[in-house]
């Protein structure tokens, strides 16, 4: 089971996050999430606000792949899953008043991802699954 260690944490707190989708008959989809969080060990959080292609990928297709680089350091992670869409609860809750908080419109859904493999994309491991 792959495991969000401390220092992934970090680079996920302090970088952006891509978010990588593909429709059902294969179109691939990237999206830039500043929302991205992580939630525990095993979770990786972000709000849907723009109900975009996103959005309507993952409720055709649950596959994900989130990738968060710092070029500066050359560390560059790749987190592949499956999401679960959230339009209620405490989580979808908390989400909404994160985004109220930034100043951003309320999310339509907060997306959680379980992740099931995590890859080191950056010098010198690139494409080495690590988790």
């Amino acid at each position: 089971m792959a495991k969000i260690t401390e220092e992934m944490k970090a680079l996920i707190k302090e970088q952006q996050a891509f978010i990588a989708t593909a429709s059902p008959d294969g179109t691939p989809n990237i999206a830039p999430k500043g929302s991205t969080r992580v939630l525990d060990e095993e979770h990786i959080t972000f709000a849907e606000s723009a109900g975009k292609r996103t959005y309507e990928n993952l409720k055709k297709n649950p596959k994900i792949s989130i990738v968060v680089c710092d070029r500066a350091q050359m560390k560059c992670l790749r987190f592949q899953g499956k999401a679960e869409i959230l339009t209620s609860g405490p989580l979808f809750e908390k989400s909404v008043e994160n985004m109220k908080k930034m100043g951003a419109p309320p999310p339509q859904a907060l997306i959680k991802v379980k992740v099931d493999e995590i890859f080191d994309l950056g010098m010198p491991g690139f494409g080495k699954k690590i988790a």
